[in-house]
């Protein structure tokens, strides 16, 4: 068997973010990805065994960013609304730098019928850390005690609604400053601003 090269896997993963972007999930092929790519369909599964395998290495690819890009806020030893408000603002540089990432994302999380295949928060140190703070904040009574994945949730729509509205350039998108997003999303975490 012929060695892996990195840079051609992470060819196909761009190749296939592309045509996510472009087409959806769904009218995304191996046979699109190789065309991209100028390859044969053969060389994708010498990466990726199927398109299934390949969808979720580009979720994948991008969540690990996405991740990689909080790590710098996550200080377990700052208050509740300075962690919240610096992983935020992480988020929103992060969706601002890398806007495919945050429409990757966006676009598996919007799929139901894909949502129980993606990673979950136990595959994730950062997540589980992240998630377990929240749940004492919320035993503490500072943060909202809805369940923490749809604070999570909601935290991330936001985050994609500000993308979208940066890359359409809508006409509200410069009064968007990170402290109002910021803002916006302590006045619903927290219990008392």
């Amino acid at each position: 068997m012929k060695p892996k090269n990195e840079a051609v896997r992470q060819q196909i993963i761009d190749a296939a973010t592309e045509l996510i972007i472009e087409y959806g999930i769904a009218g995304t092929s191996t046979v699109k990805v190789a065309k991209r790519i100028n390859g044969a369909q053969s060389n994708i599964y010498s990466y990726f065994k199927s398109k299934s395998e390949l969808i979720s290495g580009v979720f994948l690819h991008h969540q690990k960013m996405m991740i990689n890009a909080m790590k710098p806020a996550f200080d377990e030893s700052k208050s509740p609304k300075k962690l919240v408000a610096d992983i935020v603002s992480e988020l929103l540089s992060f969706a601002d730098e890398d806007p495919t990432s945050i429409q990757i994302i966006a676009a598996f999380r919007a799929q139901p019928n894909l949502r129980q295949q993606l990673p979950t928060i136990d595959d994730s140190q950062l997540l589980t850390k992240m998630f377990e703070l929240i749940t004492n904040y919320q035993r503490d009574r500072v943060i909202n005690s809805a369940p923490a994945e749809f604070i999570a949730e909601a935290i991330f729509s936001i985050v994609v609604n500000y993308s979208n509205a940066k890359l359409a350039d809508e006409n509200y998108a410069p009064l968007l400053s990170k402290d109002t997003v910021i803002k916006m999303v302590s006045d619903f975490t927290f219990i008392d601003n």
